[in-house]
């Protein structure tokens, strides 16, 4: 079956930052569904859990999973992730802007993708601030994730892949 993210123990994907630096994000280890993942810019494991179509991680907040993709999303579903970032209640609204096109990622393009959204708030005394900041991310299906960007100026394209 086709997926957005193909989970798999060994599986691994390698990323380049602004500064020509890369990060590796790998899938140690399975156990009933859910994946333990490294990456080498952070000391700790995180996990993802796959539930039916949807992906959750505790990537932004350890020990509290969190939906960040939808295998069956349509353009305009929309999802919020949930999460304390330095002891502030924080939210990314996700939205799917794309789904089915292609992306061109360095020389190569890639089929199938979804494009989704996500817009940083902060949740301050109750009331929500938007703070300015948006990410967009772009998924192949039989690849996973091929490109973030930012408007904080991130770009960090998939340079390999070993699934």
């Amino acid at each position: 079956m086709a997926t957005y993210y193909p989970l798999k123990a060994g599986n691994s994907w390698t990323y380049q930052n602004n500064d020509g630096s890369t990060f590796t994000n790998k899938v140690e280890a399975e156990d009933n569904g859910t994946f333990s993942m490294s990456n080498s810019l952070v000391p700790h494991l995180t996990q993802v859990k796959k539930d039916g179509n949807t992906l959750y991680t505790d990537s932004y907040e350890a020990g509290n999973l969190q939906p960040f993709l939808k295998e069956d999303a349509a353009t305009g579903d929309a999802w919020e992730i949930k999460y304390k970032a330095n002891t502030i209640d924080s939210v990314l609204s996700v939205v799917v802007k794309s789904t089915g096109g292609t992306k061109e990622v360095g020389d190569k393009t890639y089929s199938d993708v979804m494009e989704m959204e996500g817009v940083m708030s902060f949740i301050v005394n109750g009331s929500i601030f938007n703070a300015g900041t948006k990410y967009q991310w772009y998924y192949a299906k039989d690849v996973g994730l091929i490109l973030t960007t930012s408007t904080l100026g991130d770009n960090m394209p998939l340079i390999s892949c070993s699934i």
